[in-house]
């Protein structure tokens, strides 16, 4: 991944993604208005952060994007694997639609998701023009949301799978993503024995490797070209939230992708 920095916020891109047909940026907690536990550049609502700094926060994003604020269209992510197409932007006023995967063919959308150790899936198809953003933690995961963007592609905008260029962004990773046993279990299920691949134990503790699950689903789905950021929001609280590590009271660092005209 490139690292940069803008009006005081830090962000970082795939390397694989076309700069010259799509923008985007995965940004970290760096440079924002949040205090205490949201410091500094929460995008998180819901979170017990006070709304006018999450509302700044949110301007200064967009600022730094070079986008306008009012280009935004966001979700309510739940956990599931509801499937949207932005036509256009939400208006501020108009609820937030539950959903875990956003997708545009409008060069006038920004797309943007909240993130605090469940993995960013960014997806782009170079062919049809199309971009994607996907929440996908464990239950995400156990259902492959992944294989589900890939679908939407598919059936809204023709996309073939082996154009689509899809980032893992920053997230838990499988050293630190402790699980319960009954996790594995529905992993077995859903997956059959290519689950055991997945988790590792440790001293009696069972780990669970988001990035290794998202992968095999993706190439399951016909995707081959996967940039993986490597970066675990647990092991690197200075600059990304970290729902686990942080005990639950922490922000939500944003992704944002818009096409180019």
């Amino acid at each position: 991944m490139i690292a940069h920095n803008n009006n005081g916020l830090r962000y970082y891109t795939f390397e694989s993604f076309p700069a010259n047909r799509v923008d985007h940026g995965l940004y970290t907690r760096l440079g924002g208005k949040s205090q205490g536990p949201y410091q500094a550049l929460n995008l998180g609502g819901t979170v017990g952060d006070r709304p006018e700094d999450v509302l700044t926060n949110h301007q200064q994003l967009f600022e730094s994007f070079g986008r306008p604020f009012e280009s935004r269209f966001d979700v309510w992510q739940v956990h599931g694997k509801t499937m949207l197409i932005a036509h256009q932007p939400r208006p501020r006023n108009q609820k937030h639609q539950p959903a875990d995967g956003i997708f545009t063919d409008n060069p006038e959308v920004t797309l943007l998701m909240r993130f605090a150790d469940c993995v960013p899936l960014v997806y782009y198809d170079p062919q049809k023009h199309v971009v994607g953003l996907v929440h996908a933690g464990w239950q995400g995961t156990l259902q492959q949301v992944a294989a589900e963007g890939v679908r939407m592609l598919q059936e809204k905008f023709d996309s073939d799978p082996e154009d689509l260029l899809v980032g893992i962004g920053p997230s838990i990773c499988g050293h630190c993503y402790e699980v319960r046993e009954d996790v594995y279990k529905q992993f077995l299920n859903a997956f059959g024995a290519d689950a055991d691949a997945f988790f590792t134990k440790r001293e009696g503790h069972l780990y669970l490797d988001l990035w290794l699950a998202n992968t095999y689903t993706l190439h399951q789905a016909g995707v081959h070209n996967i940039e993986q950021s490597n970066l675990c929001t647990a092991e690197h609280v200075d600059e990304w939230y970290s729902y686990r590590k942080e005990k639950g009271i922490t922000g939500r660092f944003g992704v944002v992708i818009a096409l180019k005209p």
